[in-house]
């Protein structure tokens, strides 16, 4: 499995978001975690992409553990190690969280080049090529309020893809989009699981969930349910 979570809990103060959850995701599979607003679908990405620390259990990544539970405590990976995992999953937000003073292929290259992950000319190589796959040709110069909401949310699916993760999830992929563009991202995330990228979509948009899951993922009173499509 690309992605393992076991017995994962996570509590804010008194109020228990999630207890004892776990559930895999494999190469190239599309997984939607849905539930009521309050369900903890967000912390949960959160905590898979290390924004935020779990109370207990394990996450692993290409069998790889990003943080698993020692004596009672939550224990990450060694620094280097820790860099390269956390590289191996990416997170689309729901407001796409592109920098505004950065052009399109500034907001590409950003991450790559502070990592030294290749030469110059190799990574902006890479960002045109995702541009092109994602038909945002001739978008390289523009900054983000020059783009419309759905080609705002494209830059921000290549720049996630730039370190060539893993797995890629998404915040409420549809929550602002209009038909069309909803189809274009439809499309899109089938294209990533196609070339093997395994999927994590938290939404509200039922409909979207039944068009594209594979397996779903309810969550409701800190507890899980998984069925398959």
């Amino acid at each position: 499995m690309v992605l393992s979570v076991e017995n994962l809990s996570k509590s804010f103060g008194k109020n228990l978001v999630f207890h004892d959850i776990s559930f895999s995701v494999g190469k190239g599979e599309i997984v939607c975690i849905r539930g009521k607003s309050g369900e903890g679908k967000t912390t949960l990405l959160r905590c898979l992409t290390s924004l935020e620390i779990p109370d207990k259990g394990t996450i692993k990544i290409n069998n790889k553990y990003l943080c698993k539970e020692e004596n009672n405590a939550i224990k990450y990976a060694q620094k280097k190690e820790l860099q390269a995992i956390r590289q191996e999953i990416g997170l689309v937000f729901q407001n796409f969280n592109l920098f505004p003073h950065m052009n399109v292929m500034e907001n590409l290259m950003e991450a790559p080049l502070f990592l030294k992950k290749d030469s110059y000319a190799n990574i902006r190589k890479r960002a045109l090529e995702l541009l092109k796959s994602l038909e945002l040709e001739g978008k390289e110069d523009s900054y983000p309020f020059q783009l419309s909401g759905g080609q705002q949310q494209r830059v921000a699916i290549a720049r996630a893809c730039m370190l060539n993760p893993s797995v890629l999830c998404f915040d409420e992929p549809t929550s602002a989009l209009d038909e069309e563009t909803r189809g274009q991202i439809s499309k899109i995330i089938r294209y990533l699981a196609s070339a093997g990228i395994a999927i994590i979509i938290v939404t509200h948009d039922n409909a979207f969930v039944d068009e594209i899951a594979q397996r779903i993922i309810t969550m409701k009173d800190g507890e899980i349910t998984i069925e398959n499509q």
